[in-house]
């Protein structure tokens, strides 16, 4: 296998983190993306990634898996250990719940928010919408109220352990800070999750 990554990208990031939670990033073959160099749109990328997506993880038989939920899905059959995607049928669907109201409600707009505001962006996110931007930001703020609000109710995003949508909410907040958002220091229980996760060795940068 030879995992296709970019550095400080969120959903690459995602595979990190849950590799490194599982004892095996430094066990995968890797090779780096520069999306600023957008390396992603070569055609030899594309072959492998139609929609140019990273990361990409490419097989021993030469086929490709893209979108990260789907290669952390794959990771988590081949090494269940330690779980984080659920032991059983209802418990995988809370976690696969919790995971994609992150991913969907809070990581998909402070990627629109950074996307369409951040000068970096100008040549990949043509054209860039100050209002999109604007709209992104709105929601990502609100979706931090939402999950502060949860963080009160369970020590962890899909409850008692840690998951892998405590792995995509830490991704959102340290993408956050690019665009300036720390709800950490706005709310506390946030605060004290942000705390807690960050300890972990497997979330080491």
């Amino acid at each position: 296998m030879k995992l296709y990554y970019a550095r400080m990208a969120p959903n690459p990031d995602r595979v990190k983190y849950f590799l490194q939670e599982k004892g095996m990033w430094d066990a995968i073959e890797k090779v780096e993306i520069n999306i600023i160099n957008q390396d992603h749109r070569t055609p030899a990328y594309r072959a492998l990634s139609p929609m140019g997506h990273v990361p990409a993880l490419e097989l021993d038989d030469g086929s490709g898996l893209t979108e990260s939920r789907a290669i952390c899905t794959y990771f988590e059959g081949l090494y269940p250990e330690p779980n984080l995607m659920g032991v059983d049928a209802l418990e995988r669907a809370r976690i696969e719940m919790w995971d994609r109201r992150v991913e969907l409600t809070y990581l998909l707009h402070i990627a629109g928010w950074f996307r369409n505001s951040h000068p970096a962006m100008a040549e990949l996110e043509k054209p860039q919408s100050a209002e999109w931007a604007g709209i992104s930001e709105g929601r990502a703020r609100k979706a931090a109220a939402f999950f502060d609000k949860r963080l009160g109710e369970a020590p962890y995003v899909a409850g008692d352990r840690f998951t892998i949508a405590d792995i995509t909410l830490h991704v959102g907040m340290g993408f956050g800070k690019i665009v300036k958002f720390r709800p950490w220091e706005e709310y506390p229980n946030i605060a004290g999750w942000r705390e807690r996760v960050s300890a972990r060795p497997g979330l080491k940068p």
